[in-house]
């Protein structure tokens, strides 16, 4: 009997194969994007955090000036007076067709370039004339005409490009400012207060973890966002694909009843079918999820 019953319920889908098919598909995409989504994500996370370690390393006191950009000439006077201190320009510009964080350093001082090192990557910039980029966006940014030279790096978040400052301030047109100014762990004993030095400059130490949480916890919701609308679509697509399914196979389910079959048994053989469905779809699913993320 039981043989019979399951030979019954499944020649629906024999008569029927465009809503196996759609059953199918609509599991597998929304189980597919769904784990290509949280991949993403996870990956993202990681690379976010290793960037923030090799960009920032330990949160070292800044200098920042109260009003608009720290001058060149600022600069120099610290630097006369014995401050260690290395540059930063930071902005946000348009490459070709890409919005990018610019970020310029000064290759000799900067403590997060040691890291950088670890490739072959940070000769590009200390030869004061190239930049850094994740290898997608350096791949983008080749196309676009008179760019120096972008390789592609790992260490590097995404949607930042790194370079010498003096290449960056052409690029954001701010020639002769500084963003801030890192107060290097080694400093001389004796050098004059910031106040005599430089009067218009305030120091600050900020919360690295804090900044780059605040900057990506969007992104990250953006993502999961996507993945959890995708997984409702792609349910809404099964729900709908089964309820027709058990709309159209009401006649066979009352003639199946009529010759004796007990509802225990035809309920239990129903949810066994959606297992299987489910599993096979799903399986489908993460392995689409793993090819989208190869992509």
């Amino acid at each position: 009997m039981i043989r019979a019953t399951i030979i019954a319920l499944l020649s629906h889908w024999r008569r029927h194969p465009v809503q196996l098919v759609t059953l199918l598909a609509g599991l597998a995409l929304a189980t597919g994007l769904w784990s290509a989504v949280q991949a993403i994500n996870a990956e993202a996370r990681a690379s976010y955090q290793q960037a923030a370690a090799q960009l920032g390393g330990v949160a070292l006191p800044e200098l920042k000036a109260q009003s608009g950009a720290i001058t060149l000439a600022q600069y120099v006077t610290l630097r006369r007076g014995g401050w260690q201190v290395a540059p930063v320009l930071e902005g946000r510009t348009r490459l070709g067709d890409s919005w990018v964080t610019v970020m310029g350093i000064d290759p000799l001082s900067h403590p997060g370039l040691p890291a950088l090192s670890q490739g072959n990557e940070a000769a590009q910039i200390t030869g004061f004339s190239g930049l850094l980029a994740r290898p997608e966006l350096a791949k983008a940014l080749a196309q676009v005409p008179g760019l120096p030279t972008v390789t592609g790096s790992d260490l590097l978040p995404p949607g930042v490009v790194l370079g010498d400052i003096s290449v960056v301030e052409t690029l954001l047109d701010r020639r002769g400012q500084i963003s801030r100014l890192l107060i290097l762990p080694e400093q001389p004993m004796g050098r004059p207060p910031l106040a005599d030095l430089v009067p218009g400059l305030v120091q600050s130490t900020p919360d690295r973890a804090a900044d780059t949480a605040r900057l990506t916890n969007s992104f990250f919701l953006n993502l999961t966002a996507f993945g959890l609308l995708s997984f409702a679509v792609g349910l809404f697509i099964v729900h709908g694909t089964v309820g027709l399914a058990f709309e159209r196979r009401r006649p066979v389910l009352r003639t199946l009843r009529a010759l004796g079959v007990p509802l225990r048994l035809l309920g239990a053989l129903l949810l066994g079918e959606l297992l299987l469905l489910a599993l096979i779809a799903g399986a489908v699913g993460l392995v689409l999820g793993h090819e989208v993320l190869a992509l």
